[in-house]
């Protein structure tokens, strides 16, 4: 009888014990976050262009789009330091009082470079038989990962202090890092150039261009358990 006793009380501790040990993070508990932030310096610029053809013929039509794609890839093929893709391809009928008068062709075309003055020409010089798009500048993914790094040994500094803060301001003798998580949101550009197709088409000289700054952000959220 004492055995199936003494055998009861130790099943009985082993079955509360972890219960025990999670009530105990049920207590004391405060959530905090820390944020860190900083201007970087954009270093990539990325332009959008676009190649149009309208005519009675589909077939010409596509023709001469390819003959310009082909024309705006050998001579972006010359200059240094600029990756170029070709992107979306449309092709649609053009109606007129639900007649068919003629057929649409449109094809993108994508140029990307750290070398800022070398694109500004390239995209003067393609101005002549394409259309800009749009025009962004963008922190580049070597120059993020540097920036989060150094983001990261601030912030969670910054969380290390609040926490300590906290538990002496409320006269706890130590705390206990229950959870942590980090979020690294993607640099936010103030601003992004779009142009009208007719203007920039009608100007051959380089578009004048101006970098700018990206916020690139981390936040820190987690809870810790106060030790009395």
């Amino acid at each position: 009888m004492k055995i199936k006793l003494v055998l009861s009380a130790v099943l009985f501790f082993m079955l509360a014990s972890p219960l025990l040990a999670g009530e105990e993070l049920n207590y004391n508990i405060i959530n905090l976050h820390a944020d860190a932030d900083r201007q970087v310096e954009n270093d990539v610029m990325v332009v959008g262009m676009s190649a149009q053809s309208e005519t009675n013929s589909a077939v010409e039509a596509a023709e001469n789009v390819n003959k310009m794609m082909s024309w705006a890839a050998a001579i972006a093929a010359k200059s240094d330091g600029v990756k170029s893709q070709t992107l979306n391809y449309q092709t649609r009928p053009l109606y007129k009082n639900k007649a068919l008068i003629g057929w649409s062709v449109n094809q993108q075309i994508r140029f990307e470079s750290k070398e800022f003055g070398t694109l500004s020409t390239l995209v003067g010089t393609l101005q002549e038989k394409l259309r800009v798009d749009s025009m962004q500048f963008v922190v580049s993914p070597e120059r993020q990962r540097a920036t989060m790094t150094e983001l990261i040994v601030v912030v969670l500094g910054a969380f290390r202090e609040k926490a300590t803060l906290v538990t002496a301001t409320l006269g706890g003798r130590d705390y206990r890092l229950v959870n942590l998580s980090i979020r690294q949101d993607s640099p936010i550009a103030p601003y992004q150039r779009a142009y009208q197709a007719e203007v920039m088409s009608a100007q051959a000289a380089p578009p004048h261009v101006e970098a700018g700054d990206s916020r690139v952000n981390i936040r820190v959220e987690g809870s810790i358990q106060l030790i009395f």
